[in-house]
């Protein structure tokens, strides 16, 4: 007797989840956005903090001077694999 019920539970959230989803979706492409979060650094200032890491400006270093978390500095300036984790070598 619960399962039955527990099933249709999971069904309408299921459902409920899928028509909010397309509901934002179609929001946000009538305002002409695709719908994702911007980038906390900016385009412009991605090749100047992947340049500066390369160079060797530590990652907290780098999100101090541009006022964002280690976590927006690694996304825009990702670690280069070691040579051993290369594919093919």
């Amino acid at each position: 007797m619960v399962q039955p019920l527990a099933a249709a539970g999971e069904l309408q959230q299921d459902l409920q989840r899928e028509l909010t989803y397309d509901g934002l979706r179609a929001a946000a492409e009538a305002k002409g956005s695709k719908g994702v979060r911007r980038p906390a650094v900016a385009a412009t200032q991605t090749a100047d903090v992947r340049t500066a890491y390369l160079e060797g400006r530590s990652i907290a270093a780098l999100a101090r001077d541009h006022g964002v978390s280690r976590g927006a500095i690694r996304t825009a300036a990702p670690t280069p694999q070691p040579a051993s984790a290369r594919p093919g070598r």
